[in-house]
């Protein structure tokens, strides 16, 4: 079995997540697309910063069984799942998560680039909101 590789983005990202996205992708075959979440929209790198969440495309029965797959679980990794091409939910991570792509204005700028705007509670009870980047790690070749 040929393991998938990784986007171009790879050889720069963190050990740690080449190593977690090579385990996942080969556990979960059912993955279209996976992405590195969190970024700076300044910072054109991921190599210089920890993952600290990532986020895949693929459906209901996924997110079950990565949820399941308790070898697969970093804890310090916020593992979110878009099941039906909008709304995600976590598979295990610090926090559990679940929201919607519409919500965080989610738009894919380039083949392995996209941005969102990440909202958050502010100190005095408002919502502040982020622009983030994400960054492709991972894209099927034929989509499911």
């Amino acid at each position: 079995m040929t393991l998938p590789t990784l986007s171009a983005h790879a050889p720069s990202a963190p050990p740690q997540l080449t190593a977690l996205a090579s385990r996942i992708l080969a556990n979960c075959l059912d993955i279209v697309s996976l992405w590195s979440i969190g970024h700076d929209p300044d910072d054109d790198a991921m190599a210089a910063e920890r993952v600290h969440a990532l986020l895949a495309f693929a459906d209901k029965a996924t997110l079950q069984r990565l949820r399941r797959s308790e070898d697969l679980h970093d804890l310090d990794i916020e593992f979110l799942v878009v099941i039906d091409g909008d709304l995600f939910e976590s598979a295990w991570g610090p926090s559990r998560l679940s929201g919607s792509l519409a919500r965080w204005a989610w738009r894919r700028i380039s083949a392995d680039e996209a941005f969102y705007d990440e909202s958050r509670w502010a100190a005095g009870g408002g919502v502040v909101r982020t622009r983030r980047k994400a960054l492709l790690v991972w894209q099927s070749v034929t989509p499911n």
